[in-house]
């Protein structure tokens, strides 16, 4: 949905993406880093742009692309949308980080951000590949709740792929929020201090 929602952190900011945003993104999705974790895609920038194009059409669904404050250079991918009809319940995902990349506590932050307190859900949840462990161990840090393992929730060409379910509330929000803010402090600090400042 072509939206004007943007949020700032300490290191970095969410902005809405763009179809000039599509060769960035393909080259991302094709790193072999991802391969398994993501469903798979064609990898041509045409390919990407006809996406976002038709995302752009579709309601209650929101992209953003992860931005350096510093550099304003493109870190990431991560969007948010109504995948079921559960009112004020949404899904994230598209997490999508450059290798090397620092964002992931403040990104994650700033989506919740969006959703709790500018989009005012109830509820948010994610499925992660369950063999992706770095970042179902990242959800379980942040204080997410575990609904459990869905099986089958990803097709990948022929293989079905379980995933984790992790939720959060409103309710559940605060506490979260203050975990992910003390990691993106954390990194905050650690980018400034390797920038000299």
């Amino acid at each position: 949905m072509r939206h004007d929602l943007r949020l700032e952190g300490r290191a970095f900011r969410l902005r809405p993406v763009e179809p000039k945003d599509a060769g960035f993104i393909a080259a991302l999705r094709r790193d072999p880093r991802a391969a398994g974790r993501l469903h798979p895609v064609s990898g041509l920038v045409d390919d990407q742009v006809a996406w976002i194009q038709a995302y752009l059409g579709r309601a209650e669904d929101w992209y953003w692309i992860v931005e350096s404050r510093r550099s304003d250079l493109p870190e990431g991918t991560l969007g948010l949308w109504r995948a079921d009809d559960v009112p004020g319940r949404a899904q994230w995902g598209r997490w999508v980080l450059r290798a090397g990349s620092l964002a992931a506590p403040e990104s994650a932050l700033l989506l919740y951000r969006a959703a709790f307190e500018e989009l005012g859900l109830r509820a948010v949840y994610c499925r992660t590949v369950a063999a992706n462990r770095a970042v179902v161990s990242f959800h379980d840090r942040a204080g997410l709740d575990r609904a459990g393992v869905v099986t089958g929730a990803f097709q990948f060409g022929a293989t079905p792929i379980d995933a984790v379910e992790h939720e959060l509330t409103r309710d559940g929000w605060p506490a979260t929020r203050a975990i992910l803010e003390a990691s993106a402090a954390a990194v905050a600090l650690l980018i400034d201090r390797e920038a000299g400042r």
